[in-house]
Parts: C-alpha cells; sequence; structure tokens
C-alpha cells in the first residue's frame, strides 16, 4: 500500500514538474525575443550550457561520487544524448529561425509529441491509444488555430524550406534524445545524467561560441544579463533537469504532451511581459491544447496503455 502510494506521487511531481520546466521553457522563448541581436547565437548557447552547470553540478555532486562510474559504452551514449538533448538543438533552432517565420516554427515544434509517439511505435512498437491519438489530433488542432491566428489562409500558404527543415531536426533530435536518455537513466539519476549532459555539451559549444564572440563581438547590459542568467540557470538547468526527471519517471510518450503547453505558456507569458493583445482564437486554441492534453494524460483513458517506455 506504502508502495502504491509512493509510486502515486512520485507520478503526481512528474507531471507537477513537466508542468513547470514547460512554463519555463515558454518564458526561455520571450528571453530569446528580448535578447535576440544583442549576443552572438553560439556565444549565447554556450553561456547558457556554463549557468546550466553551475545551478545543477554542485546539487548533483554528492550523486557523481557515490554513482558508479561510467563504462564505454555508457560514455558513449552520454556523449550522444548531450549531443541530441543540447548541441544539435541549440545550433538547428538558430539556423531554423534565422531562414523561415516564428508561425511557421511554431507549426513544426507542434510536431513533437507526434514525432516521438512515431519513433516509440518504430523502436518498441508501441502504438499510441485511441484517446492519445485524440488527445495529440486536438491539441494541434488548437495549436494550429493560434499559429494561424484563426485564419485558413495563413495554413493554406505554409511553405517547406530549409528553415522548417533545421527545425524538423530539432524536434527530431529531441524526441531522440527523450527515448534514449530513458536508457541511461536505468543507471544514473536524472539529475546526474543532466550534468554529463551538460558537461560534453560545453566541451562543444564553448569554443563555437568562442570563436563567434571573437569575430562579432558584443555589449550587454545589466538587464541583458538578468535575461541571459534566466535562460542559463533556468531554461538549460533546472529545466532541462526537470523535463529529464519526468521522462525517467513516466515516460517520453506521455512527457511529450506537455511540449505543447510551451506555446500556451509562451503566448500567456507575452500578454503579460510584453503587452501583446489577447484575441478570440488564442481562447479557443488554448481551451482545444489543454483538453487534448488531458484526454491523452486521463487516467481512465490510459488504463492498458503499455507502461514502456517509462521507469519501471
Amino acid at each position: 500500500m506504502q508502495q502504491l502510494q509512493r509510486s502515486q506521487i512520485t507520478g503526481f511531481n512528474a507531471y507537477l514538474f513537466v508542468l513547470l520546466s514547460s512554463l519555463i521553457y515558454g518564458g526561455n522563448v520571450i528571453a530569446g525575443r528580448l535578447i535576440a541581436g544583442h549576443v552572438p547565437p553560439l556565444t549565447l548557447s554556450a553561456i547558457r550550457v556554463i549557468l546550466g552547470l553551475i545551478i545543477l553540478l554542485p546539487l548533483a555532486w554528492p550523486q557523481m561520487k557515490k554513482a558508479p562510474k561510467p563504462n564505454k559504452m555508457e560514455w558513449f551514449q552520454l556523449v550522444i544524448i548531450s549531443t541530441l538533448g543540447i548541441v544539435i538543438p541549440y545550433v538547428s533552432l538558430l539556423l531554423g529561425l534565422q531562414q523561415t517565420t516564428g508561425t511557421n516554427a511554431s507549426v513544426v515544434f507542434a510536431t513533437l509529441p507526434a514525432v516521438t509517439n512515431t519513433l516509440i511505435f518504430l523502436i518498441y512498437r508501441l502504438k499510441p491509444t485511441k484517446f492519445q491519438t485524440l488527445g495529440m489530433i486536438t491539441s494541434f488542432l488548437g495549436l494550429m488555430i493560434v499559429f494561424t491566428q484563426g485564419s485558413l489562409l495563413h495554413l493554406l500558404t505554409f511553405k517547406l524550406g530549409i528553415g522548417e527543415f533545421y527545425l524538423f531536426i530539432n524536434v527530431l533530435s529531441i524526441s531522440l534524445f527523450n527515448l534514449l536518455g530513458q536508457n541511461i537513466m536505468k543507471k544514473f539519476s536524472s539529475l546526474v545524467t543532466s550534468v554529463y549532459s551538460l558537461i560534453f555539451a560545453a566541451v562543444i559549444l564553448i569554443p563555437m561560441g568562442a570563436w563567434q564572440l571573437r569575430s562579432s563581438g558584443w555589449n550587454v547590459s545589466i538587464s541583458e544579463w538578468l535575461i541571459i542568467s534566466y535562460m542559463g540557470f533556468l531554461a538549460a538547468g533546472v529545466a532541462f533537469f526537470l523535463n529529464l526527471y519526468s521522462v525517467n519517471q513516466i515516460g517520453s510518450s506521455k512527457t511529450s504532451f506537455f511540449s505543447n503547453m510551451q506555446h500556451v505558456f509562451s503566448i500567456t507569458l507575452s500578454i503579460i511581459i510584453l503587452k501583446e493583445s489577447l484575441a478570440p482564437y488564442h481562447w479557443m486554441g488554448f481551451t482545444l491544447v489543454i483538453s487534448g492534453v488531458v484526454l491523452s494524460l486521463s487516467k481512465f483513458f490510459l488504463k492498458g496503455t503499455p507502461n514502456y517506455p517509462t521507469k519501471q
């Protein structure tokens, strides 16, 4: 009985944590818009990784001293998930946003739950339930209403180009990271895995960021450093760990459904911070997104859903 209660508390914490990470990532979008053009993008990526390490490494250090040392295969796996979870998403995002519109980018990002569950089917032969599929479709339609501002013309004029290709690589990389990260977290905790990932990402991104800083330079104010701190300490550090923790506890499929909440939080924060207006299509879209998430995660509808890939 106590074990069941602990399991329920852990599951509740995982859902709470992934919701919190979605909120932080939603704020990260606003921060990125505010800092855009002030800091070279690769330099910003390197600083974010360093700040993420600063906040997570002291917390993970006691666990890292007690945890077994990774063997050669596990070191390789850690490098792979670091590349898939941090380096490729950071770089592909920067490249993609230079080549496409914000609306097109949002449409591509909205495919994350579908891509993740497709990979789960291809790798593990596990199909999403009918209600999970319906939830994905409902949330996707809600996001389409928001991104296209309720205009069919915007959707009909959507075109695929090199920018969309880069952003799809971003989505695919994050999906693979969530799946492969579960395997390594069978041995290492979510916190230790997060730190190892950030360390390897720092090794890759710091030279790139230093090269770009040397060639372009920068001039950052105190307020802009506060924005960078948010993107590093909270987004690259705390939110990254919270997302990995949730993947480890409830699986990449369920975690991916919450990715659409990032857009809801991002738009809501834009209204609060940037004083943007809220139109009727926002309410309609938000209702569909939240309904889709609830539908996908309902305990009643998830009865009989395969437990893998989740933490056993």
